[in-house]
């Protein structure tokens, strides 16, 4: 079902340019849960694009949403899903505090029905753009469930599942978590994940299901990835060292930095990030 939001056009003197038609998708999952995605129909002969938001926050984010402009605005046909985390037709951020039932198995699914919706709408490629933790789970749904339709993967702050605190904190809790599983304890209790310090509340499986993804697995990713990966980072971004940024070069990443931007590209780096994103989509164009 599609309800039509807005038309977006660009003014110039004596004309008036339509470059996208907004309108939000809702459907129902395989899980019985409805999801809401944006969808902007866009130039056939280009690639379609399905971008990602980040941890806990939807495709309004401003970081996606300003990708989405600039995407829609280049012609390409553009979708951005927001994940429902296990809220029906979620529309708004989830507090790091609310309890999350949903694994990181469940999010893949969602993401898997949304590439095949977008595939079976568009006859050209499809290329994938993630944000921050979209961009992981982007990676992880390509490394289990690849579809030819797919072409190319653009990440942008790429990390692995728990590269944002203390190594020391990430091996203790996965300890605890694991002893949990084995003892049948499933009750909900506070972990520390990406930016949620010590307030993130899950069952231990939950927890898990995230932590499998740990940096390993993600450099394993990109070597054996099935399409060519773009990785886009911030010179600036604080969450990451010159270590992380190696380890993605050694494992065969094409990896750009641009200079002085932050894990979210804001302020005059928003404009330097769209057209990094824009100039590798259009490579793909016939």
């Amino acid at each position: 079902m599609f309800r039509p939001l807005q038309l977006i056009c660009l003014l110039l003197p004596g004309f008036l340019i339509p470059v996208a038609h907004a309108e939000v998708v809702r459907a129902e999952l395989p899980s019985g849960l409805t999801a809401e995605a944006e969808y902007r129909p866009g130039e056939k002969h280009r690639p379609a694009v399905l971008v990602l938001h980040g941890f806990l926050t939807t495709r309004n984010f401003n970081t996606v949403l300003s990708l989405v402009d600039a995407l829609a605005e280049n012609g390409n046909t553009v979708l951005a899903p927001t994940l429902t985390l296990g809220i029906n037709a979620r529309q708004s951020g989830l507090a790091c505090d609310a309890i999350h039932l949903q694994t990181m198995k469940q999010d893949l699914d969602e993401v898997d029905f949304w590439v095949k919706w977008l595939a079976a709408r568009h006859p050209g490629p499809v290329v994938l753009v993630g944000h921050s933790y979209g961009s992981l789970e982007l990676l992880a749904w390509l490394a289990t469930r690849p579809d030819p339709r797919v072409r190319m993967l653009i990440t942008t702050s790429l990390s692995y599942a728990d590269g944002f605190n203390p190594p020391a904190v990430v091996k203790r809790q996965v300890a605890e978590a694991r002893r949990a599983v084995r003892e049948g304890d499933d009750r909900p209790r506070r972990f520390t994940l990406s930016y949620c310090k010590g307030n993130f509340v899950s069952p231990p499986r939950i927890y898990l299901s995230y932590l499998r993804w740990n940096a390993a697995r993600v450099l394993q990713a990109l070597r054996e990835a099935p399409v060519p990966v773009e990785v886009i980072m911030g010179g600036n971004d604080r969450r990451f060292d010159h270590r992380w940024l190696d380890a993605l070069r050694q494992a065969g990443a094409r990896l750009e930095v641009i200079e002085g931007a932050s894990h979210f590209f804001d302020a005059e780096h928003e404009f330097d990030l769209n057209d990094a994103v824009i100039e590798r989509v259009d490579r793909l164009d016939p």
